[in-house]
């Protein structure tokens, strides 16, 4: 399931939070490796993150009876509002109390287009550039 499990973070993450919360937080954290195998997770804020670049991409916070997931660019999140009805959203993340009662699809859709985002947002001016002339 989570090829992520080997990190001694993630572990004790995993082990401290609520066994209610603990397959979903699973789940989700997956999700999140599979739409970025290229992020690296990180705990320096003390939930599982991924960081693309130096550069903060999305991340999870497991809590008693709901999992907090946080995104780098929340602009994206509200045109999944209609899609997403089980889900509540917060002032700066999305509400989850449980992940089956939400469509996977269209969390997993929500996960790719803040990466698509946050790369467009994050690209180098000399990226931009080549794109320009190429064009």
């Amino acid at each position: 399931m989570l090829t992520l499990a080997s990190n001694d973070f993630m572990k004790r993450y995993v082990q401290e939070s609520d066994p209610v919360m603990r397959a979903d937080l699973l789940e989700v954290v997956d999700m999140m490796a599979l739409i970025a195998p290229e992020a690296e997770l990180v705990s320096n804020v003390g939930i599982p993150c991924f960081q693309l670049n130096g550069s903060w991409l999305y991340g999870v916070a497991a809590r008693s009876d709901h999992l907090c997931v946080y995104f780098s660019d929340l602009s994206v999140i509200y045109s999944f509002a209609d899609r997403l009805p089980h889900v509540q959203f917060g002032d700066d993340c999305l509400i989850i109390y449980q992940l089956e009662d939400i469509n996977l699809n269209v969390l997993v859709e929500l996960f790719g287009q803040i990466k698509v985002h946050f790369l467009l947002n994050n690209r180098k001016p000399s990226e931009l550039i080549q794109k320009n002339i190429l064009a």
